[in-house]
């Protein structure tokens, strides 16, 4: 909706915009590489940043825990960028949620990818009730398979946090790489069988906690790409920031005061838009 003259935003009910040294951007999954490649060509073509990465604080550490935008870091690293305008939020804000999504396997028959799951090395495999449990329990439990006969199976693994990444890099190196897999938010088979084609099966994942991606970020161990995801209670969208000013080189605290001006003179013009609805964007 428009912003009414007596409904003006204030600096203060904006998400937090800042412009940091990509250096202190600790990752806590691995890109994408050929969605990484994308984006530094079209970053190449369009010479901007539109969407900021979303990046964490804690309480005693100078560094930002990357939530989303592992992509995009990584194009501007490619293109040799120093630093990003990124949307910063406090790690135990009580509105930032974490999830997980779930990943949609096509082009694969049931036999051949519990095979190929059970020759993994510390991996157990057992058929379980058929419906989907809830993977964020306590244990062994790595993640659950429903495939598209209906049938659902449990994926035990390692229960060390280490040792687990360790084993979702095994699984997901399966299917991984190939235009066989999507991430999706729904486990309805009925949909997904709709949806995907040749769907094989769905892989639902066990959640991540906020103090396990402090561990993960301190020992610098990154979840494979397309496993969490983070809902955030506002979320900054095309704000179209030229590269040219993150490629500069002068001091970071200029860029950041260039920043704010960019924002306030939005806000008097009135032309930052806010939506309370989910947004589906077709340009990404």
């Amino acid at each position: 909706m428009n912003i009414e003259q007596d409904q003006q935003l204030k600096i203060g009910e904006l998400p937090e915009l800042q412009i940091v040294p990509i250096r202190n951007v600790i990752f806590h999954e691995e890109p994408d590489e050929e969605r990484s490649a994308k984006l530094a060509e079209n970053f190449r073509k369009e010479n901007k940043l539109k969407n900021p990465p979303v990046v964490a604080t804690r309480d005693g550490n100078n560094n930002y825990i990357l939530l989303d935008g592992a992509n995009r870091i990584t194009a501007l690293t490619r293109l040799q960028i120093p630093d990003v305008m990124v949307q910063v939020i406090d790690l135990f804000d009580s509105g930032l949620i974490f999830l997980h999504w779930h990943h949609a396997v096509e082009h694969f028959s049931r036999e051949t990818f519990l095979n190929k799951l059970s020759a993994l090395p510390g991996i157990v495999v057992n058929r379980s009730r058929d419906d989907i449990l809830d993977v964020s329990e306590n244990g062994d439990l790595l993640c659950q398979l429903q495939f598209n006969d209906g049938s659902v199976y449990a994926v035990h693994a390692h229960q060390d946090l280490f040792h687990r990444i360790d084993d979702l890099k095994r699984i997901t190196a399966l299917y991984k790489g190939s235009y066989y897999m999507d991430r999706v938010s729904y486990t309805n088979p009925d949909h997904l069988k709709r949806n995907y084609p040749d769907f094989c099966a769905l892989l639902v994942f066990r959640r991540f906690g906020k103090q396990e991606l402090i561990r993960l970020t301190e020992n610098n161990i990154r979840i494979p790409s397309g496993i969490t995801r983070v809902i955030l209670p506002k979320r900054a969208l095309r704000v179209n920031v030229p590269l040219d000013i993150l490629r500069f080189d002068v001091p970071i605290d200029q860029k950041n005061h260039w920043l704010q001006q960019r924002i306030n003179e939005q806000i008097l013009d009135k032309s930052i838009r806010f939506y309370h609805e989910p947004t589906f964007l077709f340009d990404e």
